[in-house]
């Protein structure tokens, strides 16, 4: 059951994240300037914070289940 709530946090943080890069990405076009250097940065730390969340939990849990 747990798995099923980090798979779903993790998969919902990454659809709002690409909703606000997509969003971002169609206002640079319309105005032609160049993407918002915020949202990379947003980008950068939201996908590393991710990576690092599942790989606690998942190395956690395999810690758990050697023991």
């Amino acid at each position: 059951m747990k798995d099923k709530i980090v798979y779903i946090i993790a998969i919902g943080i990454l659809i709002l994240l690409g909703f606000i890069v997509v969003g971002d990405f169609i206002i640079a076009l319309q105005e032609n300037r160049p993407v918002d250097e915020s949202i990379v940065n947003l980008l950068q730390l939201t996908i590393a914070g991710l990576i690092g969340i599942l790989g606690t939990y998942f190395g956690a849990k395999n810690n758990n289940q050697n023991q």
